[in-house]
């Protein structure tokens, strides 16, 4: 066995491993969200 060469029943270019990964991680829903925190609201200080 080979560790630089795959060898299977199936063989792929790395192309198209690469669009397989990439189409199955899109139709998997995202584990977290992302959250951005609630902006603080304006501080209104007097000038001068």
């Amino acid at each position: 066995m080979s560790s630089s060469h795959r060898t299977g029943s199936h063989v792929l270019k790395p192309r198209a491993i690469k669009r397989m990964r990439q189409s199955q991680a899109a139709l998997r829903p995202q584990r977290e969200p992302l959250r951005f925190p609630d902006p603080e609201p304006p501080v209104w200080k007097p000038l001068g």
